[in-house]
């Protein structure tokens, strides 16, 4: 691979994490808890391990995350009936509602990077991150394994 490609991806992740902390603190919400609301709202994992995975974080850094959003009634928690070791999280609607108005302000943040863009380029764009985020290669990158 090139190395400008990787010098890109770097100031594409600074972005990103830049945009992160601007959306979480607007919504009152450390970048962790906000990745984890929208990933109940868009993937709904079946463990907390699993959550934990998706966000980046150990499974103890996850559980205080949840005690915490479900302290601010953002989700709800209960316990399988038929497997006591395994729990539920559901997003309550205040939760669901403050998803949304995460999304709307990454919606808004992307028509000010791409407002000159042609459709057709941004709708390339829009399918290449599509591709990437969902590429099940994303699901066995190195530095997870460690």
């Amino acid at each position: 691979m090139e190395p400008r490609l990787g010098i890109e991806l770097i100031r594409l992740t600074r972005r990103c994490r830049g945009i992160d902390k601007h959306v979480s603190a607007s919504a009152g919400l450390s970048i962790d808890e906000m990745h984890c609301l929208c990933v109940l709202f868009a993937e709904s994992p079946p463990s907390v391990k699993t959550l934990s995975d998706l966000i980046n974080v150990t499974s103890t850094r996850a559980s205080k995350i949840l005690r915490d959003l479900e302290g601010r009634g953002l989700l709800s928690r209960a316990i399988d009936v038929s497997d006591h070791r395994r729990e539920h999280v559901m997003l309550t609607e205040q939760g669901k509602r403050t998803v949304e108005k995460l999304l709307s302000l990454y919606s808004e943040i992307a028509a000010k990077v791409l407002p000159n863009w042609p459709s057709e380029v941004a709708l390339d764009f829009s399918q290449l991150l599509q591709t990437a985020s969902h590429s099940e290669e994303n699901d066995t990158i190195p530095w997870d394994q460690a």
